[in-house]
């Protein structure tokens, strides 16, 4: 356990430094802090072996998140700190942990992979990712484009390697793929503003008795600055939804869960 905290501590560490230098840096930059509550998550303080991981819990998550954005490339990342409110803890899991994932993307048109004005596709990235938490680590590395939709500020399809080298059951797994879409799309209805962000991964097999994954988690927001007179795009008021099939590679076990939240930028 001291040896995967070790890894979180290290791999937080890199995303300070990364964070504090690309944001010195960015042409655009945004750092949000959510605070979120929610119910029915799978695989928490209170998951059983025995009955097939079907207990599900409470959940309390603080939420940071960074983006920013130069000529040379983009960063991306988030941390979860969570506990777990259940009546009947496991012993030996914690009720409290943390897990983070960062992305840094490399523009293409560093190599002169520029697309005109316009057009659907917008930029072909190159990205790395490490997916880090005390019990598991993953890393990722593949390209990224980015198109050009009417509505969208950001709507990207990656494909990466996948390649999870700690994995909490100590199984041995094979590389395989993760395929993520990512969208951002803000909207009104009358004078109040809304969002439509989130993203969706496949992840494949990765070896015998290991299925594939897929993790869907949108988010409806409203703009709750706006709402009271104050800077738009500041305070949001959110709910979060995500369905996990087979969550860890697990078959059978998927997770439903939703949490209502208030997200504030800076």
């Amino acid at each position: 356990m001291k040896k995967h905290i070790g890894n979180l501590l290290g791999g937080l560490a890199l995303v300070a430094g990364l964070a504090t230098s690309n944001a010195a840096l960015a042409d655009f930059s945004t750092t949000e802090v959510q605070l979120h509550y929610g119910d029915n998550y799978k695989m928490g303080s209170n998951a059983n072996f025995a009955t097939g991981f079907a207990e599900e819990t409470q959940r309390e998550t603080i939420t940071l998140d960074h983006f920013s954005t130069n000529d040379i490339g983009d960063l991306f990342f988030f941390v979860d700190f969570f506990h777990d409110s259940n009546a009947s803890q496991v012993p030996g899991r914690p009720e409290s942990d943390q897990y983070g994932e960062i992305y840094y993307h490399l523009h293409g048109s560093n190599f002169g992979l520029a697309f005109n004005e316009g057009s659907l596709v917008k930029g072909l990235d190159l990205g790395v990712g490490l997916n880090q938490g005390t019990d598991v680590s993953i890393a990722l590395a593949g390209p990224r484009v980015s198109f050009n939709v009417p509505g969208f500020r950001v709507l990207s399809l990656g494909a990466y390697a996948y390649n999870n080298f700690v994995d909490p059951f100590d199984r041995s797994l094979d590389t395989t793929y993760q395929i993520t879409l990512v969208w951002d799309a803000p909207f009104s209805i009358g004078s109040q503003k809304f969002l439509a962000k989130g993203f969706v991964d496949f992840i494949g097999s990765q070896g015998a008795n290991v299925a594939n994954e897929v993790v869907l988690s949108p988010q409806i927001r409203w703009d709750l600055g706006n709402a009271m007179g104050m800077k738009a795009d500041k305070v949001h008021l959110g709910i979060e939804y995500t369905h996990f099939d087979n969550k860890f590679g697990i078959s059978g076990v998927d997770e439903d869960s939703a949490s209502i939240f208030v997200g504030f930028k800076f």
